[in-house]
């Protein structure tokens, strides 16, 4: 059986620096704050039901299409 990780908003920058590279962690951010605010109560309420999984698979995505 398979262990579902919660995703938080804990995660460094730099780990997300090291994923995307620097300009789209910046830009992710940047998207990040439009969309949900400058709050972390408010991200952590938008993001607290996203799995480890859900993320990786939306980043495959998004390379799939060239956006990152």
């Amino acid at each position: 059986m398979t262990e579902t990780r919660i995703a938080t908003v804990e995660i460094p920058f730099e780990a997300l620096a090291k994923e995307l590279g620097t300009k789209r962690a910046i830009q992710f951010i940047s998207e990040i704050r439009r969309k949900y605010g400058d709050s972390v109560v408010e991200l952590r309420k938008a993001t607290e039901k996203l799995t480890i999984e859900q993320i990786e698979k939306e980043i495959r995505q998004l390379r799939k299409e060239g956006k990152i």
